[in-house]
């Protein structure tokens, strides 16, 4: 696979992203900006820092990934540039300007070559392409008094503070860009379905090759494996895989501790695909069988699962937020069927529910894993926008019911609102249901 501007070239995956759709994103974008501007701003610059290069010890570089906000609006997946756009406020016309590096002979020897400048304007169709050092100095002919800049402050704080100096206002732009990539397009939404049938394939795969492991870290190994053979760039973040009482550490990373054969182990991982990403947590047995304590809480849980992706099919509105406290209502009910919760007060069944599961039930899903963090999950959501569905139990070792003491698990799956209504699952390509599970690890009677 050769890397270019805007994607991996991969036969098995290619980019829907067609190159006129950034032009749409940024246009919209601006159109939005220009709502805000204050009285005497007369135009609108949009200051965009794409990432940077990051060494974990000296020429030892951390795999790079672009800011998937750089990515959405210009498409370039080269480190270390800025891009500028500027309108004013009364034109439909917009200026973009690339501030870029070439590499020299020497560092091309070591690193290889960069796209053509032909092949970074084919997205981010700039009109001038500058070298970085030069960024202040152009800044300072662009930006005045009648300037409204918007710029992700915390991205850099020298370059805010001088963008502060120039500008009539600096504001964020983050929570502009985030509204408008919470609705996918349709050509966002193919992007959506790749990775994440990508990222059902590589678990399913994962879990069928994963009985009688002896180490978490087998099980990232084959994580991996799995997922780059079918064309995934890396894997979207770090993976949870915690056996045993680990698991109710949600966000266990470390992942290097030997497996009892008497465990369930829980896998919360992700592929990256053409600048997008999926979301999949699967939990199973790593001798191939359940324990009776085991098989009765995973089914509780697989029915507050099952549930939910009914519940929000059948919403009139999806919203996040409603979802979440369906969730605690069914944990409550679902746990108390199995008697890890007791108490027949429904107030306090909710909040034992809670203390079981303490995080949300959604999060957006899209370039990102948590994605669109400034984007409220209490909105009524239009078609087209991807979220997880995670209901989760995690069982403290000083729970009052012995039997299901330090068993942790969850269940997450991708789903996006349907433009016919409803909600389309887009890791059907894993199983959840136990027996299935089983049947993945050859031990189905």
């Amino acid at each position: 696979m050769l890397r270019n501007n805007r994607k991996v070239i991969n036969s098995l995956w290619p980019s829907r992203i067609p190159n006129e759709e950034y032009a749409t994103r940024r246009t919209n974008l601006m159109k939005m900006l220009k709502k805000e501007v204050k009285t005497g701003e007369k135009q609108v610059v949009i200051v965009m820092k794409g990432a940077s290069k990051t060494f974990i010890a000296p020429d030892v570089p951390h795999a790079f990934r672009q800011k998937s906000h750089f990515r959405y609006l210009s498409g370039i997946t080269t480190s270390d540039c800025y891009y500028l756009l500027q309108s004013g406020t009364t034109s439909e016309s917009q200026n973009q300007i690339l501030f870029a590096d070439r590499r020299s002979e020497y560092e091309e020897l070591w690193e290889g070559k960069l796209p053509s400048e032909s092949e970074w304007e084919e997205t981010s169709k700039f009109s001038e392409i500058i070298p970085t050092n030069r960024l202040i100095q152009t800044l300072e002919k662009v930006v005045d008094k009648g300037t409204a800049v918007f710029f992700d402050s915390p991205s850099d704080d020298f370059l805010n503070k001088f963008l502060q100096t120039k500008a009539n206002s600096v504001r964020e732009i983050n929570h502009f860009i985030e509204r408008l990539r919470v609705v996918k397009s349709e050509n966002e939404m193919d992007s959506m379905r790749d990775v994440c049938n990508l990222g059902a394939q590589t678990m399913s795969s994962m879990i069928s090759g994963s009985r009688n492991l002896h180490n978490e870290n087998a099980i990232c190994g084959l994580l991996e494996f799995e997922g780059r053979r079918r064309g995934s760039e890396m894997q979207a973040y770090p993976p949870v895989i915690a056996g045993g009482v680990r698991a109710n550490t949600i966000h266990y990373l470390d992942a290097n501790s030997d497996l009892n054969p008497s465990e369930c182990v829980l896998v919360d991982a992700g592929c990256d695909l053409n600048g997008y990403v999926s979301d999949v947590t699967r939990c199973f047995p790593i001798s191939g069988y359940w324990s009776d304590a085991q098989l009765s809480l995973y089914e509780a849980l697989l029915y507050v699962h099952e549930e939910l992706l009914a519940y929000a099919h059948n919403m009139e509105k999806v919203r996040l937020s409603s979802i979440f406290r369906r969730m605690n209502e069914l944990l409550a009910a679902s746990f108390s069927e199995i008697g890890l919760i007791r108490t027949k007060d429904h107030k306090e069944m909710i909040h034992e529910a809670e203390k079981l599961c303490p995080h949300h039930v959604s999060h957006y899903l899209g370039m990102d894993v948590h994605d669109c963090p400034t984007v409220s999950r209490d909105i009524d959501l239009p078609p087209n926008v991807a979220f997880t569905i995670e209901p989760g139990v995690y069982v403290p070792m000083d729970w009052p019911v012995k039997e299901f003491r330090g068993i942790g698990y969850r269940i997450e799956d991708d789903v996006a609102t349907s433009t016919s209504g409803g909600i389309e699952l887009l890791t059907a390509a894993v199983p959840r249901d136990p027996v299935e599970i089983q049947r993945l690890m050859g031990t189905a009677e």
